[in-house]
């Protein structure tokens, strides 16, 4: 009976010993597969225990490491990713300006386009008018010419007059 109770109280020793044992290694290493499970869903908020000074807390340590780490890389990405969004409103705003700006000269270089037209026009009948009043400046020349030939013939007549009435 004593054989039995003192195999009995070992067993139970050794089931309390065994318990303590799992206890202390499987606890942290439950609580760092959770924190990784929760971390590889995208939860960085997951709070790591106390790590204790063995190979366990080393793991636990590394990943507090971790999930600091990926903290700052993600807020720095998320600042960047809202320079990127401010820089890219600017740029939308820029091509609008842009767009207006270039209607315009498209509008003031049509308007531009029509007064050449008309220019254009404009020029071509005044040089049709010149070439009407330099053929109006020949003719009248033409005829100057011919009456100052009538007027030397009636000079001519009336000195030929004038010396038959002397005669």
């Amino acid at each position: 009976l004593v054989l039995w109770l003192a195999t009995l109280a070992a067993l139970g020793a050794a089931f309390a010993f065994a318990s303590s044992f799992n206890r202390r290694l499987l606890e942290p290493l439950n609580a760092a597969r959770e924190a990784a499970d929760s971390i590889a869903s995208g939860d960085l908020r997951v709070r790591l225990p106390e790590p204790p000074a063995d190979e366990i807390g080393q793991l636990i340590s590394a990943l507090r490491r971790m999930t600091e780490h990926l903290g700052r890389t993600i807020g720095s990405i998320k600042g960047s990713t809202e320079q990127i969004a401010v820089a890219s409103a600017e740029i939308a705003t820029g091509n609008g300006d842009l767009s207006r700006r270039t209607e315009q000269q498209a509008s003031s270089l049509q308007q531009t386009s029509s007064s050449m037209e008309e220019l254009t026009g404009t020029v071509s009948t005044n040089a049709d008018n010149a070439r009407q009043a330099n053929q109006l400046a020949l003719g009248a020349s033409e005829v100057a010419r011919r009456g100052g030939e009538v007027v030397e013939q009636v000079v001519e007549t009336m000195g030929e007059i004038s010396d038959s009435s002397r005669k």
